[in-house]
């Protein structure tokens, strides 16, 4: 399946030349004249919309247009169905193949632990996706055809239980107007409307999984020659202005919550979240002498994490701090149920959700990946706010405490697994 010099690295799936080289075209764009005046209309617009509500958090400011601009002109230079691309996006900052590539998170509290990529299709098209798991330890993976714009809308999903691997790891996902007429593994386009193929990698652990190997194929002849830098860059630009609403809803989403209220479990489909998936949310506003003792429970999910970030929706730090929990990190309480402690200073509880020193966070919860076909409860969650140290009054004798140093083994265990995301040769 690895095709030099297609994937660069044995390691890491999503190091290829076209991922590379994709990048290196959206930060040449970036610096086009046309696009750094859209900068600085993106930077008014967003400004006036959030310098007094987010005045606390402004020094991120900078780094959240910086991210935006970059995620929405690597979706303006795979944007073409007729020439179609598997690039990696809403991704943390980062270096690999010799230079430091910006984040490109738009928002909207993408998950630290998955890799989401695009492959752009047109309705019309033809595709053929030829796929490798790679390794014993597969991720769980859903496909998700779209429209992308102006509010993403799922046509058609597949989720990787669908998809059984044959011997060698490989497997292949065609996509056409097409019914699937006894196809397996087959995705319907949608008449008239520009689509996008969304796949989320799930990496519970990022030790030992990366994304599956992955490449698009065009069956049927292109219907134009490519765009050209010029014809690129107004679409980036129409496409950055365009989906500035969006992104402020999203970071609204959370922050316009009474504070410490945690929202009921709901679907984030309609707009644009994974259709099976469930997810709970809330707008958090804790003093330095508090903290957020938060409860929940498994609901039978085969994948759950939980996670905070800043008032622009962008994660905090899950890398060197334990800004985010997945289902491997956390650790179940004696009765199976799960406790995690918001803090701004250790608590001294395994499950800790480190909030980096900021008084407002964005604090969200997923359940994926449900047994098909059988009984499972319904997700559940609660909060209390309590002070930091009156805080073992507020927690059960069956919750998971840690030391100072199993503290310090567990970040430095994190950060070394999250390096591997830059693996590049």
């Amino acid at each position: 399946m690895i095709e030099e010099p297609y994937f660069l690295s044995p390691q890491n799936p999503a190091a290829t030349s076209e991922q590379r080289d994709f990048e290196n075209r959206a930060l040449a764009l970036l610096q086009r004249p046309e696009l750094l005046r859209t900068r600085s209309i993106v930077e008014l617009l967003y400004r006036n919309a959030t310098a007094y509500p987010a005045r606390e958090q402004w020094d991120r400011f900078d780094n959240m247009i910086d991210e935006y601009l970059f995620h929405c002109a690597l979706a303006g230079v795979n944007a073409d169905g007729n020439y179609p691309g598997v690039v990696r996006v809403e991704q943390a900052a980062g270096h690999w193949f010799g230079r430091d590539v910006p984040g490109s998170r738009r928002g909207g509290g993408p998950s630290p632990f998955f890799t989401y990529r695009n492959i752009p299709i047109s309705p019309e098209g033809r595709y053929e996706i030829r796929g490798r798991v790679n390794g014993q330890n597969a991720p769980m993976v859903v496909y998700s055809l779209m429209v992308p714009t102006p509010v993403t809308q799922t046509v058609d999903m597949i989720e990787d239980g669908d998809i059984p691997p044959g011997p060698d790891g490989q497997f292949t996902i065609t996509i056409d107007a097409s019914p699937a007429a006894g196809r397996s593994n087959h995705l319907q386009t949608r008449p008239g409307a520009e689509l996008q193929l969304l796949v989320r990698d799930t990496l519970a652990d990022w030790h030992t999984q990366t994304p599956n190997f992955l490449r698009v194929r065009r069956l049927d002849a292109p219907t134009r020659d490519p765009l050209s830098d010029d014809e690129i860059a107004s679409r980036v630009s129409r496409f950055a202005i365009d989906s500035l609403y969006l992104f402020y809803y999203y970071s609204q989403s959370g922050n316009g919550q009474p504070p410490n209220q945690l929202r009921a479990p709901e679907t984030s489909g309609p707009y644009g979240g994974m259709a099976t998936q469930r997810t709970s949310m809330a707008n958090l506003q804790l003093a330095d002498d508090e903290a957020l003792v938060i409860r929940a429970n498994a609901a039978g999910a085969r994948y759950r994490d939980t996670q905070l970030c800043d008032q622009f929706f962008l994660p905090l730090d899950a890398w060197s701090r334990s800004g985010a929990l997945n289902m491997t990190q956390m650790a179940a309480d004696e009765d199976g149920e799960f406790t995690y402690v918001v803090a701004h200073r250790d608590p001294g509880v395994h499950n800790w959700l480190d909030t980096g020193g900021l008084n407002r966070t964005i604090w969200g919860h997923r359940w994926q990946h449900f047994p098909q076909g059988e009984e499972h409860p319904a997700p559940t969650v609660s909060a209390q706010l309590v002070k930091h140290a009156r805080l073992d009054d507020h927690l059960g004798a069956g919750v998971r405490r840690i030391t100072p140093a199993e503290r310090v083994q567990q970040l430095a265990y994190r950060e070394a697994g999250a390096r591997r995301m830059f693996i590049d040769s």
